[in-house]
């Protein structure tokens, strides 16, 4: 297809039959062209300049800030790591006899295993008393053990009858009394006597031990 825009004068008179008539208007007076000057709002510069003034003497006024103190550097902490206690060993003892019906006797000789020769008879006669023989019985010199509690005799022995022959109550750390009565202390059956060798020679002492061995029997 041609092309139907055309800038030829005769074929634009066919289709444009009226007259174009050109009025110079001669009250529109035209400024010439030159150089465009910029426009600029005087007074929008002015104050910006001002402005601009007033903070550089304000920022010249300020003091400079000098630290007189150094950071403090704060360590850092390390974790300590929990140690978990170990248990006390058990203490070990060395008696005579079985222990197989857990009857613990307790003397205190520093000269001894036992005691004299008075103190073992009258010792011998107590267990029979009692129809007790070496295997069911533990002798146990506590001179050779001093310091020790009865917590610790305990978890040891386990006693279920204690016959204490010259050691006090208070070495033991039992926080009772002895008034010529047996004791019953958690489970066991607690009679206090004087030593073996002071004890073959006190009567009444000998008499209520007697009492307390029948009750025990």
């Amino acid at each position: 297809m041609e092309n139907q825009v055309t800038n030829n004068a005769n074929a634009l008179r066919l289709f444009f039959t009226d007259e174009v008539f050109v009025v110079k208007d001669e009250s529109v007076q035209k400024r010439p062209l030159g150089n465009a000057e910029p426009v600029f709002a005087a007074g929008n510069i002015a104050v910006a300049e001002e402005k601009e003034a007033v903070l550089s003497a304000e920022i010249a006024r300020i003091p400079e800030i000098k630290s007189t103190q150094s950071p403090k550097v704060y360590p850092q902490t390390t974790e300590i790591p929990h140690i978990a206690e170990e248990p006390m060993p058990e203490k070990v003892f060395k008696f005579l006899g079985g222990n197989k019906k857990s009857v613990l006797i307790l003397v205190n000789d520093q000269q001894h295993d036992v005691s004299t020769e008075q103190g073992r008879e009258l010792l011998r006669k107590i267990v029979k008393a009692i129809d007790l023989g070496t295997p069911d019985f533990a002798v146990l010199n506590y001179a050779n053990y001093k310091g020790t509690d009865y917590v610790e005799l305990n978890r040891f022995f386990k006693p279920v009858i204690m016959l204490s022959f010259g050691v006090e109550i208070a070495a033991l750390k039992l926080n009772l009394t002895w008034q010529n009565e047996i004791i019953i202390h958690e489970n066991t059956k607690i009679i206090f006597a004087p030593n073996l060798h002071h004890l073959d020679s006190d009567i009444t002492a000998k008499k209520t031990l007697w009492g307390h061995l029948q009750k025990i029997k």
